[in-house]
């Protein structure tokens, strides 16, 4: 799908540590406090959602170059795969993108039969398949503690869209005006959806309230790839600039809102924003300075907090 080979092309291009500051933005000093997450024995780690228990979830390469799903408690690891799931490193192996406060987890890999992207819940070692009607391929991404489910899916004209699930009912979410490629990552217990889509090539945000897409990109920025929010409309984006390189951002929803652009300190390439909770904890992934492999950086996934609500 076009905007997980944006995010994949993202990962290589490089950035530097230095905060930026924009027209209408604060300083990076919005977020601090970042620590690495590291899965036990793991060589590479992606933290992309966490919720209220601070449970992590993402995926990990084992030291036999092994891929595995990831729910991440402190430092006790619950790894999850599945079969027919591609274990091969990378961006279409097993991983989990959303979490909820029960501790559900949604995400998706590459079907190593069908060649197609499938899509699933997870708990409690049970998983359940998620499907839009009219779908060849699909990835879930976000889920609140109603268990609405949203993420994409692709048609049999292979048309991106995005998609919302309430119970058993499937909608279809593409934002419009000329955008393509809708894709849907957050949905928080308000019901409010995170969406980015495309339009003369360019990745743009927007808020879906269930009746308005309304738009949020992130001031200054190139590229704006809305990815967390939580209950009370603070957000987590990933940005590219104008020298194509990659910060996390945070918007504080107070008083107005104010977008802080920020890199992880120990990250010479790329800073990735993925998660949010409700204690403004943020997760996302980076690439360490020093040493990478011959096919690029290892990413280490990191967790920060975002400043301050009153």
């Amino acid at each position: 799908m076009a905007s997980r080979n944006l995010v994949l092309s993202l990962c290589t291009f490089f950035l530097a540590v230095a905060p930026l500051t924009f027209a209408g933005e604060e300083a990076a000093s919005g977020v601090s406090g970042f620590k690495n997450v590291n899965a036990p024995g793991a060589t590479e780690t992606d933290s992309h959602a966490v919720n209220n228990k601070i449970i992590i979830a993402g995926d990990y390469v084992d030291s036999s170059g092994v891929q595995h799903g990831m729910i991440l408690n402190g430092k006790t690891l619950t790894s999850v795969d599945l079969k027919n799931c591609t274990t091969t490193p990378g961006i279409t192996a097993i991983s989990f993108y959303g979490i909820n406060n029960k501790n559900v987890v949604v995400g998706w890999c590459l079907d190593t039969i069908t060649g197609v992207d499938d899509a699933f819940s997870y708990f409690n070692g049970k998983f359940v398949t998620i499907s839009p009607p009219g779908a060849t391929s699909t990835k879930a991404q976000g889920i609140n503690d109603k268990a609405q489910i949203v993420g994409t899916y692709l048609d049999s004209a292979n048309v991106e869209h995005g998609f919302v699930l309430k119970g058993t009912k499937y909608t279809t979410l593409d934002v419009p005006g000329g955008f393509i490629n809708s894709d849907a990552w957050a949905i928080n217990n308000k019901g409010l959806i995170t969406i980015f889509a495309v339009k003369s090539s360019a990745y743009h945000s927007f808020l879906f309230n269930g009746k308005r897409y309304s738009p949020i990109d992130v001031p200054g920025e190139t590229h704006s790839l809305v990815t967390g929010i939580d209950s009370f409309g603070d957000r987590v984006y990933s940005v590219v600039d104008s020298s194509n390189k990659i910060h996390g951002a945070f918007f504080l929803n107070v008083n107005g809102g104010t977008y802080f652009v920020f890199n992880d300190s120990k990250g010479l390439t790329n800073t990735q924003a993925s998660g949010l909770n409700d204690k403004l904890r943020i997760v996302g992934t980076y690439a360490p300075s020093g040493p990478s492999t011959p096919s690029g950086p290892l990413y280490q996934g990191f967790k920060a907090i975002g400043c301050c609500r009153p």
